[in-house]
């Protein structure tokens, strides 16, 4: 049940989601995006998209992530791909397909240029995604 529903969420973003882009003026094409990467030898792939979510207000999406697992990872909006600059926006508990992290009331996503998922038990960096220029 819960892989159809990241099934619908993503489609729904893909199709829908990105209506939001007037609250993120001077973007190119209407939504902060950028590729996950990993990091520190781990793999991360996917592509991080700032969005309307499914509760009305925006989130991070991570689309077709493929994430190793972390036994502590954590999500995070980042100022210069470090998280302790930036808020974090919940745990990772799923590792693939299409991941929803709402953005907590009060946080203005255009004050952050990255994503870092960050292992807080091993203090590693799993991986990590740059919001393209002039996606904010």
């Amino acid at each position: 049940m819960k892989t159809i529903r990241r099934n619908v969420i993503a489609a729904l973003v893909i199709a829908f989601g990105f209506a939001a882009a007037p609250a993120f003026g001077g973007m190119t094409d209407g939504k902060p995006t950028g590729a996950l990467v990993g990091a520190a030898g781990h793999h991360a792939a996917g592509k991080v998209v700032i969005a309307k979510g499914t509760h009305g207000a925006f989130s991070l999406f991570i689309l077709d992530a493929r994430i190793d697992r972390a036994p502590d990872g954590r999500v995070h909006l980042a100022k210069d791909g470090d998280y302790r600059k930036g808020v974090e926006l919940g745990r990772l508990t799923e590792f693939s397909g299409a991941l929803e992290f709402p953005i907590p009331a009060g946080v203005n996503a255009q004050d952050y240029d990255s994503v870092v998922i960050w292992c807080h038990k091993f203090h590693v960096k799993i991986g990590e995604a740059f919001f393209q220029k002039g996606a904010k």
